[in-house]
This record gives structure tokens, sequence and C-alpha cells, in this order.
């Protein structure tokens, strides 16, 4: 069944990145913001992204990426957009050790 279901890492980012959020935010708004195609907005969306950045792990943004055509730089411009907290050490790490 699994194998079946179309944009599965970008589902699962999606599930991943509301994970603390009441209302979710689907992760076409997060492609959308990616291809500046919708404003990042700090208010609205900074902490979905944060949510983003802390839960999803590098292999699986290497797979969003992949199926929503979503280049690294702009994964680490909307990563340099956020505040220094917590959220952002293991995608810090990452990019640290070479894994994203």
């Amino acid at each position: 069944m699994l194998d079946t279901i179309k944009n599965k890492a970008s589902l699962a980012c999606q599930v991943r990145m509301n994970i603390r959020c009441k209302k979710d935010m689907p992760y076409q708004t997060l492609v959308k913001i990616l291809r500046n195609e919708l404003p990042y907005c700090k208010e609205q969306h900074q902490r979905y992204m944060l949510g983003f950045f802390e839960e999803c792990y590098p292999s699986l943004m290497k797979k969003f990426m992949k199926e929503q055509s979503i280049s690294r730089a702009s994964i680490i411009n909307l990563f340099n957009l956020m505040p220094n907290q917590g959220e952002k050490y293991n995608f810090e790490r990452a990019l640290r050790n070479g894994e994203f």
C-alpha cells in the first residue's frame, strides 16, 4: 500500500512539521514558501518551519526535495531565517557533518 502513495516523503514531512501545532499546515504551503511563491511570514510559519527542521531527518528532507524539485539552497535559505533555538540543533549538526 505505501508503495502506491504519491509524495510519501512530503506527507511524512507534513506530519512531522505539524507535530506541535493545533492547526495543520499542508506540505504544499512549505513548497510554495521554498519556491518563493508565498512570502515567509514569521508569525504564521515559524513554528511549522522549526518543526520541519527539528523533526525531519536529513534523508527524509532529501526525498522531499526530490519529490518537490526543491533545491538544497532553498532549504538552507529558509533555515537561516530561523531564530537560534534548540530546534535548529539537529539540522545544524547534519550540515556540519555533511549529512545534508
